[in-house]
This record gives C-alpha cells, sequence and structure tokens, in this order.
C-alpha cells in the first residue's frame, strides 16, 4: 500500500500549513506517507489535469493505496468534477481521505449513501467559499475595485418605490413601526431610511380630508 500526500497550494493557502495538517492527519490515522504530490498551480480547469487525477487515469496508483488532501476544491473545481474523480477512485480501488473534515471515501463498490451524504456537505460548502475566493482573486489580479468603492452609496433603496406612502404615512401620524408593517420591512430598515432621507423625526400630523371639509362648512355656517 502507498500513501500518497497531496500539497495544493494558492495564494489562500500556504503549502508548509497544508503540508503540516495532512502529517498530522496521518500520524492520528496510523498511516505513513510514502510520496508526496506537489503542486502549486490554482489555474487548473479540471480535475483530470491535476497530480492526483493522472496518478488514477495513468494506472500509477495500485488497489490499497491511499491519496491525503486537505480539502476537496485541491482535487476538483467543482461537486460535479469531484464526483468524477470519486468514481474513478473507486474504480482503482484508492481510499481518499479529506484531512480538513476528518473524513475518508473509502474505494468501495456499494458505497453507504448516508456517508456519501455527510461528505458532500462538508465538500459544497467549500465549494461556494472557493467560487467565491476565486472572483475576488480574479479581480484583484485585474486591478478592480473589491467590493462597493469607499464613499459610494447605493443610487436608491429598497424603500425609494414607497417613499409616498411612507410620508403620506407619517403625515397621518402612524408610528414608525406600523409603517414598517404596512410597506413590509425590518423596522430597522425604515429607520435607516428615513435617516438617510433626512426625514423629520415627527412630522405634524394632517387632518383627512373629511375633517377638514367639517371644519370648512362650519366655519361657513
Amino acid at each position: 500500500m502507498t500513501v500518497y500526500s497531496y500539497l495544493h497550494a494558492d495564494e489562500f493557502k500556504n503549502i508548509q500549513e497544508v503540508g503540516a495538517a495532512i502529517q498530522s492527519y496521518a500520524k492520528t490515522a496510523n498511516l505513513k506517507i510514502n510520496k508526496v504530490l506537489e503542486e502549486t498551480n490554482p489555474s487548473r480547469s479540471n480535475w483530470q489535469a491535476g497530480e492526483p487525477g493522472r496518478l488514477l487515469l495513468e494506472n500509477r496508483a495500485q488497489p490499497g493505496d491511499v491519496i491525503i488532501a486537505y480539502e476537496a476544491p485541491d482535487l476538483a473545481r467543482s461537486t460535479c468534477q469531484l464526483l468524477e474523480l470519486l468514481l474513478e477512485a473507486t474504480a482503482k480501488q484508492v481510499d481518499i481521505h479529506f484531512t480538513k473534515y476528518g473524513e475518508v471515501f473509502r474505494a468501495q463498490k456499494t458505497n453507504k449513501l448516508a456517508d456519501l451524504l455527510r461528505i458532500m456537505q462538508h465538500i459544497e460548502s467549500d465549494f461556494i467559499s472557493r467560487r467565491t475566493t476565486d472572483a475576488l482573486a480574479r479581480r484583484r489580479a485585474a486591478g478592480l475595485p473589491l467590493g462597493r468603492p469607499k464613499g459610494r452609496k447605493n443610487k436608491s433603496l429598497k424603500l425609494d418605490k414607497s417613499r409616498k406612502d411612507i410620508l403620506r404615512y407619517l403625515d397621518l401620524g402612524i408610528s414608525k413601526a406600523s409603517i414598517a408593517k404596512l410597506v413590509k420591512c425590518h423596522p430597522q430598515t425604515l429607520y435607516d431610511w428615513i435617516d438617510r432621507h433626512n426625514v423629520p423625526v415627527s412630522r405634524k400630523p394632517r387632518k383627512s380630508r373629511k375633517a377638514i371639509t367639517s371644519s370648512t362648512m362650519m366655519q361657513e355656517a
């Protein structure tokens, strides 16, 4: 049995730290690492181009061998790609250990569905996180700003479309908590909108049209 340690590093992970984590895991799992696969090129687009993929596809790995990786995104670029790799590992009878999750994918023809789903739950959250960090890295490399430019505010807010209704409710003396329910938003969202637009905190309640008409008729009489 040959135990392979796969060290994959990028700008978000230091290869020495990854190696130390895998060594610690191997010691706990009573595995002796025989060979190290090292890769520092995060730009590959398919699992087949990575060191573990080539190890499996070129039949260099033998039945009973083990690959220890830090996390799923190190092996593939998506959940679908990872499933392809795991199927290939199953065909070659190679177990894959994931250090970060403390999980093992056993190369068995009949893997328990519950075990596979447990591993996939860990994996999917990591792929979502990796896609986000990769997108930020591409923007940084292109010299593009990350997030909203400093000092810039949204041109429009969620409650802008309800502006007339909010002002009318304030004129009628309706409490801000009740107005928030009427326009279907959280009270704090309404408070922030009022502060943003410098709406007077206390607007003088206006009389209803019916009340104004009655008052005018009494004066004329």
